[in-house]
């Protein structure tokens, strides 16, 4: 029995007109699908997000806002977040749904669904066409289907993540390439660049993605010079060609980054990616089992019978299926052997490659197989995908034994059962701090962690939710910088027993031992180092899940800088490595968060800084401190150009001091300046084991407050 036999039936069936509305119907039933399965999915949580579950989101929410206040606000804000990793582009097309239906999680989740999931599920179904050769209709909604039935394709939505907007984008680059992979076409040029460009503009991980793309074109061409021809002028013109047009992609992918996002390139150049985002990078062996673990080792079983069968029997579109083998096999390498990483959103990049997997395996059961055995395979994978599905999104799939494995791991709904109690020491840190003093949570886990507060106080204060100043800065070593700044502002630190950790089994996962600054911060109150005797530790405690006890420390006096360099020097000597975004230079005594545009340290070349002190500063201090932390010799010169803020200033006295490990005086100079005076300085120090440099700026007349006398170093400069 010919396969075309199979369909003749339902060929003869429909019309052009019953084709249209069999479409149709099948269209709405995967909406209605899409509808029902995030409706139940949301509706099921209890939770606070937290981190990346909620991030999109509150941007989402804040962007409708302003779209509200004012329209121009809003685009200032969506220009001005190009440059940063995560921009509000992304969040544009979820807009419409929440300015309509309001800001609830289940909004939110829906408008990813429909406007991300939805063309998802179909662009893979038009890209099945160009894979499995017989009635395209029902390869196309069989392979959408297919899409819905594989949790890894709801999981990073349903956990807030809009990524998915990016890959419609590499999907849609796919299916143009794949309708003339020789691309003698001239639109597909620039569509194909313009695609993978945006798909990066979006999210900027899916440069791996174009990476993998362009990658699998030029293979997929040296391939075909090898096998289909001998090396002649023919050849050679061949090779040619198709490296002019691969090289015309990418500069099309580059200009497209280039318009929306030159802050962003300008960045890549600047930052060591890598190095910032090794605390994900697990192990190759953690990595590979979190991922079998995603789809199910049964899945990926199926996938790899279909690929393999299918090119065996040569069924499949073999220009196609070589393209989707390169471009899923550099994929793996990029994310399973060199980046790494495991948060769910990353799987976005193999899951098109899954989906159309077992898209062939259905097809080739359809074609190699009849009746009864055909009827029984059918229903074993039908089966095993529902039960698949089921247990990746729903709470029966939270059990452990060693089958679990052999289904898709567990992204069922988040619940806390200590919901109102965190909500309870929300409130309490609210009254604790109600004039916005800076609370610092030394806990970094999924369980409890600063950004849990801060959204805890979006629900019991939304109007005014940002008024509780909760951090947890640093998070990660290799990213972040020492906590001594905030430390020293901190009117209140909260500490959390036994101490919160990410771990390696958890959703938002890092690699172990990346957070050692925040454990320097809860070993610091837990063992009562000399920075916590400047605390006293509150009656209050509260209980959250797992036994978490949370107590609280209230600042009982401002901590000299004595003990500032002494708690600095132990952080140093427990996390020796500097972490990642850790500069020469630091401020002692005032915020480090002072504006949004705003930063009181700021690198301008590899040995040059700006220093800055608070503009809106009116607190009786009358004088601040930076410390420097790069190396000293025993003898340092230091130059740079002191600008005045505000020119009523009466003047100001600049002292450099060389300090070492204990805090103990080296040597110390000092000068004054006025405003309106040309203010270059050079000063001269000295020093044997100097370890610290500490500047500190004191009005002259100490009447005056600080916001008067605000000042500005303009490319300071320490000379060894």
């Amino acid at each position: 029995m010919k396969i075309s036999s199979f369909f003749k039936p339902l060929n003869t069936k429909f019309n052009s007109q019953s084709s249209f509305l069999t479409n149709i119907i099948l269209f709405l039933t995967v909406v209605l699908i899409i509808l029902a399965i995030t409706s139940i999915y949301v509706s099921n949580e209890d939770t606070i997000y937290w981190w990346d579950f909620v991030g999109y989101q509150n941007a989402a929410n804040n962007l409708t806002n302003l779209f509200r206040v004012s329209l121009q606000r809003a685009i200032d804000d969506i220009l001005g977040s190009l440059s940063q990793q995560k921009n509000y582009l992304i969040t544009l097309p979820l807009i419409p749904f929440i300015y309509i239906f309001g800001n609830q999680r289940i909004i939110y989740i829906l408008s990813i669904n429909l406007i991300y999931l939805l063309p998802f599920s179909l662009l893979l179904g038009a890209i099945a066409i160009k894979l499995i050769p017989v009635h395209s209709r029902w390869v196309f909604w069989s392979t959408a289907a297919i899409a819905l039935l594989i949790p890894m394709s709801w999981s990073p939505n349903l956990r807030g993540y809009p990524d998915m907007g990016a890959t419609l984008f590499i999907l849609l680059g796919i299916l143009f390439y794949l309708k003339n992979i020789r691309l003698t076409a001239w639109w597909q040029i620039p569509i194909i660049g313009f695609c993978l460009g945006i798909s990066i503009v979006l999210r900027r991980h899916f440069a791996y993605s174009a990476i993998a793309f362009l990658g699998a074109i030029s293979c997929q061409v040296t391939l075909e010079s090898l096998t289909n021809f001998k090396f002649s002028k023919t050849s050679g013109k061949r090779i040619l060609e198709s490296a002019i047009k691969i090289s015309l992609i990418s500069i099309t992918c580059f200009l497209t980054i280039s318009i929306f996002a030159w802050g962003f390139i300008q960045n890549s150049l600047t930052e060591n990616y890598r190095t910032l985002y090794a605390a994900w990078s697990l192990s190759i062996p953690d990595i590979f089992w979190r991922y079998c673990c995603f789809y199910g080792l049964v899945t990926l079983l199926l996938v790899a019978i279909g690929f393999f069968v299918g090119v065996m029997r040569k069924f499949l579109i073999p220009s196609t299926t070589i393209f989707l083998l390169l471009f899923g096999i550099f994929s793996i390498a990029e994310w399973l052997i060199l980046l790494r990483y495991g948060n769910i959103h990353y799987s976005l990049h193999l899951t098109p490659i899954v989906i159309l997997g077992l898209s062939s395996f259905t097809w080739i059961t359809i074609h190699t197989f009849r009746g009864q055995t055909r009827l029984i395979i059918f229903s074993i994978a039908g089966i095993y995908l529902t039960i698949n599905l089921i247990f990746g999104l729903t709470t029966l799939g939270k059990f452990n034994n060693p089958l679990r494995p052999l289904f898709a791991s567990n992204f069922s709904p988040l619940i806390r059962s200590d919901y109102n109690e965190v909500l309870r020491l929300t409130d309490y840190l609210n009254k604790l701090a109600p004039n916005q003093e800076l609370v610092y949570i030394a806990a970094s886990s999924n369980q409890f962690n600063a950004n849990i507060i801060r959204n805890a106080n979006r629900i019991i204060n939304p109007e005014n939710w940002s008024n509780l100043r909760a951090i947890s800065k640093p998070h990660i070593d290799t990213r972040d910088t020492y906590p001594l700044p905030e430390l020293l502002e901190a009117q209140y630190v909260v500490i959390a027993h036994p101490f919160q950790k990410v771990l390696l089994t958890d959703e938002q996962v890092l690699k172990p031992g990346q957070q050692d600054l925040v454990k320097f911060v809860y070993d610091a109150f837990t063992q009562n180092l000399p920075i916590s005797q400047d605390f006293q530790k509150l009656p209050e405690e509260f209980v959250l899940d797992g036994g978490i006890t949370v107590s609280s420390y209230q600042r009982i006096r401002p901590t000299s800088i004595a003990t500032a360099l002494q708690t600095l020097s132990a952080m140093q000597k427990q996390v020796p490595q500097r972490p990642g975004r850790q500069l020469d230079w630091i401020s002692l005594n005032q915020s480090p968060y002072i504006t949004y545009n705003y930063s009181a340290v700021t690198q301008v070349l590899d040995s040059s800084y700006n220093l800055m002190t608070d503009p809106s500063d009116v607190t009786k201090q009358t004088s601040k401190y930076f410390l420097y932390l790069g190396q000293l010799s025993s003898s340092v010169k230091i130059t740079g150009k002191l600008d005045f803020i505000n020119q009523e200033c009466s003047g100001l006295s600049l002292k450099f001091s060389m300090l070492d490990e204990q805090g103990n005086l080296l040597d110390t100079t000092t000068n004054n300046y006025f405003p309106g005076v040309a203010s270059d300085f050079i000063f001269s120090l000295g020093g044997k084991n100097s370890i610290y440099l500490l500047l500190e700026n004191l009005t002259i007349n100490s009447d005056k407050l600080t916001d008067k006398c605000g000042w500005i170093i303009n490319n300071l400069i320490v000379d060894n």
